[in-house]
């Protein structure tokens, strides 16, 4: 039984290799020649079968330009953390692996991608650089792309939210909620829940999804519970332009929540939301209680609960 064992775990181990190296053919040949004699081994099953669907999703991936391939590459990796999920029995060794062997793939495409003019095609790349050096664990190579990402186009959802999680993952907890927070202010439905990867987001994510929320509506509604839980604290002082705009988003939602075919589930929290910012703002600038007053009765009109819950953690 140990010399089994034995066995078994050299045989994930010189697996693990090829996949790292993305040598799939290779991978799934030697498989196919080790599971006979091993049929009980689960971990060798589960590698056998990811090796299965990379291969289907990247099987005409040679056809396509170097870009298009770290789309293609980077989805897989998508569909691959639900195929994941789905499984009785999972490889956290084979899992590693073909996150390092394919996430190096994909940042070898993007950086052999040609130079952009288009700025949003620049940011993009760049965002996706950082994303592979990210799930390489390069935060800070990971740090810098982003960066140079919002630089060229600034105020991206999608980019801050990537900053944010690779501060998480650093430690740097005030980056991290502040960034998020801004993000999700941006535009919640640009931040894709798939790739974040840092303990604080993960945890959060979860709990609001145990509320029953999906979709669209959890994406808005991540904000309002980070706020109500204590973990969206942190506040920056808005510009005039800011506040202009802020308020102007806040009268075109009420708007569109009188009209009853528009998905209130949506709205509503995206505009609780933008009732927390207007009420930090008046905080910031030391309004009069009556302004902030009136933005609280405006929560207690669409939601008391959330309007009880934000009462007692901070008034």
């Amino acid at each position: 039984m140990v010399l089994m064992d034995i066995q078994s775990d050299s045989a994930l181990e010189k697996v693990c290799q090829l996949i790292e190296s993305c040598r799939l053919q290779e991978a799934a040949q030697f498989l196919d020649e080790t599971l006979p004699s091993d049929l009980d081994n689960d971990e060798l099953f589960f590698t056998a079968n990811s090796c299965r669907y990379w291969h289907n999703a990247l099987e005409n991936l040679s056809a396509l330009d170097v870009f298009e391939q770290g789309e293609t590459i980077i989805n897989t990796w998508k569909g691959y953390t639900a195929f994941i999920e789905r499984q009785k029995t999972v490889s956290e060794k084979a899992v590693y692996s073909f996150r390092k062997g394919f996430f190096s793939l994909a940042l070898e495409k993007y950086s052999a991608a040609p130079d952009e003019q288009d700025p949003a095609l620049i940011a993009e790349i760049c965002r996706k650089k950082g994303l592979c050096y990210k799930k390489l664990g390069s935060y800070e190579s990971a740090l810098k792309c982003l960066t140079e990402a919002n630089a060229a186009l600034e105020g991206q959802a999608s980019i801050i939210a990537e900053m944010a999680d690779c501060w998480a993952l650093c430690g740097e907890e005030k980056n991290a909620k502040l960034l998020f927070k801004e993000a999700f202010y941006i535009d919640a439905q640009k931040i894709d829940f798939s790739f974040l990867d840092s303990k604080m987001i993960n945890l959060l994510i979860k709990e609001v999804e145990s509320k029953g929320y999906s979709g669209a509506a959890l994406q808005e509604w991540v904000p309002v519970y980070a706020v109500i839980m204590g973990i969206f604290t942190y506040r920056r002082l808005l510009r005039s332009n800011e506040v202009l705009r802020l308020k102007q988003g806040i009268y075109a939602l009420e708007s569109e929540l009188k009209n009853p075919t528009n998905d209130a589930e949506v709205l509503t929290p995206k505009l609780l939301n933008r009732y927390f910012w207007l009420i930090d703002y008046y905080k910031s600038v030391k309004e009069s209680a009556p302004k902030i007053d009136e933005v609280l009765l405006h929560i207690r009109i669409h939601d008391t609960g959330i309007y009880n819950s934000y009462r007692k953690a901070y008034f």
